[in-house]
């Protein structure tokens, strides 16, 4: 009887963890689609900070991700602090085209989890049409938020 509780507590606790990190996924997601929206009206100090607190989020939901979503949140995290680094010096034009290829790949990250193959066939198609995220936006790592 205690293993059977044991194990109920456990499985309920790793789908926790799966729906945490969904969400997490989710309100990065928002936060990346409002600093496009304020990139787009020119507002640097307001696409900052939206891309900070995507940048937290996204951070966040990479704590639990795997293959193909952990590649995706990593390239979202990278170009997230590409536009917050652009958008802290008031270049909203500079700063709004990673924040939208952030959005593709947070995108993409919740995909893969649903459907691997269909997203391996996503990303086959764009590594035909454009060029990778690396070589797009000039930056390496991640900072971690609050240290």
């Amino acid at each position: 009887m205690k293993l059977l509780k044991t194990m109920t507590i456990g499985l309920l606790m790793g789908a926790s963890q799966l729906v945490m990190a969904e969400d997490h996924s989710a309100v990065a997601l928002e936060h990346a689609h409002a600093a496009v929206e304020h990139g787009k009206m020119g507002h640097a100090s307001i696409l900052v900070e939206h891309a900070e607190a995507a940048l937290e989020h996204a951070i966040k939901a990479l704590e639990t991700a795997e293959g193909e979503e952990k590649a995706h949140l990593e390239a979202a995290v990278k170009v997230l602090e590409y536009s917050i680094e652009h958008g802290k010096m008031d270049h909203a034009d500079i700063a709004t085209p990673p924040a939208e290829e952030a959005i593709e790949h947070i995108q993409m990250s919740t995909q893969s989890k649903g459907s691997a193959a269909a997203a391996e066939l996503e990303i086959e198609d764009q590594k035909e049409t454009s060029k990778s995220s690396s070589s797009k936006w000039p930056v390496t790592g991640y900072k971690k938020i609050n240290q």
